[in-house]
């Protein structure tokens, strides 16, 4: 068992470096999440405080400026108060964890290309750990957002929940519009992504089919389409070369699709992948519901919405305690545990990935999510001339 031991501590040992690899530039959501240390010692629920925007409580009072002659005093003219609001907002940390299936060195000893397929293993465990955050950014983004836009007439919204009135409209640059002035006048102006021209530049998160619709909608807003002269670091790895209409897009292909149940007046979320029976086990394939979905959300994203806070390992708290260290973004270790009755001589173990993460509310208000019809592409068959 030595050497498939010492083969299968290795292949672990590289799934960590992987993910990062990997992954780190195929999805807006894993690169541009700020990201910080959870905060040990302070409590199971963290409350942090947000001073809102103060102003003051009447128009000014401008008076003219004149000698004091007896009766009054100029050097003292009319104040307007101004009180100052804070907000008090709690998070917490929360865990997840995925395990593979019982590998015995038996399968191992008889399995053609040993190496190859347990390298296939660790391709499995990165994407899925991948996808894992991708999943836990896009959701909590949405949760913490307050701007949850229905694109319809009035573009009616919820900050907790998404309103019960259908889409009548995909996303479209009018909306976009909208909703860029709504977040400058809000104060999200002043961190955005870039600048162009002295103007803020958001990113817009959407699918490739949402991104195509919006640039080819009409022939006039296509001439706008403009390359930048320069993208930044945070963005050029994301492939990102050009903005419009003051939004850079962010694609992501897996964007959450939704149907309306109208039984129950609920959102249905479809998910992309549906499992099926494979020769072992099952496999995952594409879901036809996510295909035909008839709702999408497209995400108006700000780093100042929140941020992502992930525990240190802890090993050696004090008392002559010592603990395992445990990396909790996702990293499989390779585990073989002895037990008297289901593994006597530690011939069978099995991968274990261990997530956690907190997520920091700091601007909710510049987050916006915006659910909106999902139209099918035009496939613009053509006969034969």
């Amino acid at each position: 068992m030595a050497n498939v031991e010492q083969l299968l501590e290795t292949e672990a040992g590289r799934i960590g470096p992987d993910i990062y690899r990997r992954t780190l530039n195929t999805s807006p959501w894993l690169k541009l999440v700020k990201q910080d240390a959870w905060p040990d010692e302070m409590g199971d629920t963290i409350s942090v405080m947000v001073y809102e925007r103060s102003l003051p409580d009447s128009q000014l009072t401008w008076s003219n400026v004149s000698s004091n002659d007896g009766t009054g005093n100029t050097c003292l003219p009319t104040p307007a108060n101004i009180e100052f609001g804070q907000t008090l907002r709690q998070y917490n940390l929360q865990q997840a964890a995925i395990v593979s299936p019982d590998i015995c060195v038996n399968d191992l000893r008889f399995a053609v290309k040993r190496q190859e397929q347990l390298s296939n293993i660790m391709q499995i465990l990165t994407e899925n750990s991948a996808y894992a955050w991708i999943d836990r950014y896009r959701d909590e983004y949405t949760r913490i957002a307050t701007h949850k836009v229905i694109a319809t007439t009035g573009l009616p919204e919820g900050s907790t929940a998404f309103p019960s009135t259908l889409p009548t409209s995909r996303l479209t640059p009018g909306i976009l519009r909208n909703q860029y002035m709504r977040l400058i006048r809000d104060g999200g102006g002043n961190n955005p992504l870039d600048r162009e021209n002295a103007r803020p530049v958001f990113g817009l998160i959407c699918s490739s089919e949402t991104s195509y619709n919006i640039i080819m909608e009409d022939a006039s807003l296509r001439n706008d389409f403009r390359y930048t002269t320069r993208v930044n670091e945070l963005l050029a790895p994301l492939g990102i070369e050009r903005s419009y209409n003051g939004f850079f897009h962010l694609i992501d292909d897996f964007a959450p699709r939704w149907d309306w149940d109208s039984v129950n007046n609920v959102w249905i979320r479809r998910y992309p992948y549906v499992s099926s029976a494979a020769t072992h086990g099952n496999k995952w394939e594409i879901d036809p519901n996510y295909e035909a979905a008839a709702y999408e959300d497209s995400f108006i994203f700000h780093m100042d919405v929140y941020k992502s806070l992930i525990p240190a390992p802890i090993t050696a708290p004090g008392g002559n305690t010592r603990f395992d260290p445990v990396v909790y973004r996702g990293d499989f270790k390779w585990r073989n545990i002895p037990n008297k009755d289901t593994n006597p001589d530690g011939t069978i173990g099995f991968f274990r990935g261990v997530f956690s993460s907190g997520s920091k509310p700091i601007f909710p208000q510049y987050g916006y999510v915006i659910r909106h019809l999902r139209c099918a592409a035009d496939l613009e068959f053509a006969a034969c001339s």
